[in-house]
């Protein structure tokens, strides 16, 4: 019986089910709904407090990824840490024997909760950013090596010369955005109650119908630069570095992890950093290659992926609010979402 939680008798019953699953048996003290911890993918995690440690209890919508390539990552991450990058958590094996358990028409994974803070931005030191790409091109030269089962070769397999899977990916997208499809969003937008929302997203509409054919050229540019590809992260942002003083302990929701390349990181991670901070950039980039040399290529990809990513970042919210029509609980995380991509989309006309 868990001794306090936030979450309804319903959803304790079904984390429980998933826990005594697990030997030996976890008996939590409590167990605290995150939601899916400042994310929108639709995953959700709960915190669970033991006498033994505390863990991060994840639920993995069934229809979001293929269980062959959950389970190729778990694979992965366990190679990660056994090579010894120990600021990743493993999930961990069930009494039977898997890392995920279905319940209730779900897949589950359970691991280690990991120490530390996502508050980069609150204390953005050259010693945090040191830390940081030191474990990025750490996780990149372990990916390197990674032999994938063969269910889970389409995800994380290792190529020595390819184009980078993200850049025709990208083109792709632009391609389906055309006039027709702009105006039945700037219908949309005017049906948006928040007030905010509705002029933030007007903007990001705007930023999109002036940006989006040069963002093709700059892709198209690019789209035949071969790189070597490995298993990457794709999704690192400063929400999925958690800091002790200015040490990285942690990084976390690897869920985006796929084959692509270094670049497709690199243009994530420092973007989310310090956005159109040239010097941020310097510093960033300088302090990864003392670890791991980047090819001229990859620069290149660097720089096409870093703005192709603002674009379409607004582009996803677009297609999200006005399209989808998603609804978000946490009001005031979405507009600081949109205000930070609204306000890199305005830059792109002027950092050509």
């Amino acid at each position: 019986m868990l001794v306090e939680s936030n979450i309804s008798l319903q959803e304790e019953a079904v984390c429980q089910r998933v826990l005594n699953r697990y030997f030996p048996r976890i008996i939590p003290t409590s167990v605290e709904s995150l939601g899916n911890r400042g994310g929108f993918s639709g995953a959700g995690i709960w915190r669970v407090v033991t006498d033994q440690g505390t863990y991060a209890l994840r639920r993995w919508p069934r229809a979001q990824l293929p269980t062959a390539r959950i389970l190729g990552l778990h694979r992965l991450l366990n190679q990660i840490f056994c090579d010894g990058l120990t600021i990743v958590s493993v999930p961990l094996k069930t009494a039977d024997g898997t890392t995920l358990p279905q319940e209730s028409g779900d897949d589950w994974q359970l691991e280690p909760w990991l120490r530390g803070r996502a508050d980069f931005h609150a204390t953005p030191t050259a010693e945090r950013v040191q830390s940081a790409m030191i474990a990025l091109a750490r996780w990149h030269q372990l990916a390197e090596r990674h032999i994938p089962s063969s269910e889970s070769a389409e995800w994380f397999s290792s190529r020595r010369e390819a184009a980078s899977p993200a850049i025709g990916e990208r083109l792709q997208i632009l391609g389906h955005i055309d006039d027709s499809l702009l105006a039945r969003i700037a219908t949309s937008i005017q049906c948006i109650v928040n007030p905010q929302i509705r002029e933030l997203t007007g903007r990001i509409a705007a930023c999109l119908r002036r940006g989006r054919n040069q963002i093709a050229q700059e892709l198209r540019s690019v789209c035949d630069i071969k790189v070597r590809l490995h298993p990457c992260l794709r999704d690192i942002w400063h929400d999925h570095l958690l800091f002790t003083g200015d040490e990285l302990t942690g990084l976390i929701d690897p869920s985006a992890s796929r084959t692509e390349n270094v670049a497709c990181d690199l243009s994530r991670l420092i973007g989310s950093l310090f956005g159109d901070d040239r010097r941020g950039w310097d510093q960033s980039l300088n302090e990864y290659q003392r670890h791991r040399a980047l090819t001229f290529g990859e620069l290149r990809l660097i720089k096409a992926l870093d703005r192709s990513g603002v674009l379409l970042s607004g582009w996803t919210w677009l297609e999200w609010l006005c399209l989808k029509q998603r609804t978000f609980s946490d009001i005031e995380t979405v507009v600081a979402r949109l205000q930070t991509i609204q306000s890199r989309m305005e830059t792109l006309d002027h950092a050509r």
